[in-house]
């Protein structure tokens, strides 16, 4: 039986290094969670002032029956609770209730989770009346007999080209355009101020491989190779 020689391949080392520890790190930065963006609600609260100024006007505390929910406890325990009331929400928008209302009490062991998951199921019911003062929050839907009426003694004083519902949409349209311009001019100056790096890190690479390669073409081993 013959046997046919062969030589010995070898790497340069740190070669396995350079090549899979970057992608054990990106991938470690990706499940972390590194790179996920983190927004902001924007929310506008009425002092004392405005508060009564609003009651007296309105007397939206006496205009609807309201349904009462109770947060006084953790994002965990008060899971049901927050279900309970979204639903609840969802058939108070749906159907326009003018009726009734829903009223939360914001207690003091409530955590700012809580609040704020308060804040996205009032925004994702796209919710279009309700104030918090203190540590009471009330949500009711407007007469729209009485919005339609103001509207239009509104539009034979102020020509508008549009609804405040497309303005607020177009002033949305304009904020998002804003934030991922600021997004991509942070990235592009990131990647100005370490271009070097990425520049340095391929030339290594390049490197290596040359080295690697130019090593086991002068290099002869004599190797029994098995069949």
């Amino acid at each position: 039986m013959s046997f046919k020689k062969h030589r010995k391949i070898f790497y340069v080392p740190g070669m396995i290094s350079l090549v899979v520890l970057p992608i054990l790190f990106l991938w470690f930065l990706y499940f972390s969670n590194s790179f996920k963006e983190y927004s902001c609600i924007e929310l506008g609260l009425a002092d004392k002032k405005s508060y009564y100024e609003i009651l007296n006007e309105f007397d939206f505390l006496n205009l609807r029956n309201y349904k009462i929910f109770v947060f006084n406890n953790t994002l965990e325990k008060e899971k049901n609770n927050l279900i309970n009331f979204q639903k609840s929400l969802k058939i108070q928008n749906k159907f326009k209730d003018t009726i009734n209302g829903i009223k939360l009490q914001l207690g003091k062991k409530m955590t700012y989770e809580v609040y704020i998951r308060i804040l996205d199921i009032l925004q994702s019911e796209k919710t279009p009346t309700y104030i918090e003062y203190q540590n009471y929050l009330w949500i009711l839907n407007g007469n729209q007999r009485k919005e339609k009426a103001n509207q239009r003694e509104k539009e034979h004083i102020i020509v508008n080209c549009g609804t405040s519902f497309y303005t607020h949409l177009e002033t949305l349209k304009i904020e998002a355009e804003e934030k991922e311009k600021e997004k991509n001019e942070l990235l592009l100056s990131f990647y100005k101020k370490v271009w070097f790096l990425y520049l340095a890190y391929l030339g290594i690479i390049i490197l290596n491989i040359f080295v690697l390669l130019k090593f086991n073409r002068n290099r002869k081993y004599n190797q029994k190779s098995y069949l």
